[in-house]
């Protein structure tokens, strides 16, 4: 089992970057997806979950680890691509247990960086379908008619957790629990940077020389 953290502050662009990791052959285990479907199916983990998520606080570390754990049991893939985990050191400490217990490694971790005032930008101007989950931007992505899908007609919506002020404190909590975790994989010589205010293009020609 082979394994590919990629980190990075929310709207750095991680979901666009790991569908080039994704080409190589790794399964994507997006922790934002898992718990958004928890939301979105109102389960009692969803439901507290979004509490957190809409004051910009992470979800506790015991229920993002067990979600990864039963995956990672049940899963055919032996390549993992973990975007939004681990987000802790107490989370990358039990990865690393959790790989050696299945005889896997770590191969690298990529990290995405980007200015918060490009965040700031990038986030309060999405908007997504709820039914076919296509994403928009206001000003670089935007669709054919304002607030509406180009591909099924639904009436796109705006995350609670992309507003503004929402996003700060994202970035607040981001640069608290997770600079110590970009440290402990530096000083495992693991991490290699990558500059994601660059066009989508740039950044993924960049992904795919470090992942190649």
């Amino acid at each position: 089992m082979n394994a590919i953290v990629l980190l990075g502050p929310p709207g750095a662009g991680k979901g666009t970057i790991a569908e080039v990791i994704v080409d190589k052959g790794y399964q994507h285990i997006s922790t934002g997806d898992l718990l958004r479907e928890q939301i979105r199916l109102e389960t009692p983990l969803g439901l507290e979950a979004k509490k957190l998520m809409d004051q910009g606080q992470f979800v506790p570390d015991e229920v993002v680890i067990g979600m990864i754990r039963d995956l990672l049991v049940s899963a055919p893939a032996e390549k993992f691509l973990f975007d939004g985990f681990p987000r802790t050191l107490v989370q990358a400490e039990k990865l690393d247990e959790l790989l050696t217990e299945l005889n896997g490694q770590m191969d690298q971790v990529l990290l995405l960086k980007c200015p918060a005032s490009v965040i700031v930008e990038r986030l309060s101007g999405r908007r997504s379908c709820p039914d076919c989950k296509t994403v928009y931007h206001v000003t670089y992505n935007a669709p054919k008619l304002e607030g509406v899908c180009d591909v099924d007609g639904c009436s796109l919506t705006y995350r609670d957790d992309d507003v503004p002020e929402t996003i700060r404190k994202r970035l607040s909590v981001y640069a608290e629990q997770t600079t110590p975790l970009i440290c402990y994989y530096k000083d495992r010589d693991l991490v290699m940077s990558i500059d994601a205010n660059q066009s989508i293009d740039q950044v993924r020609s960049a992904v795919r020389k470090l992942v190649e």
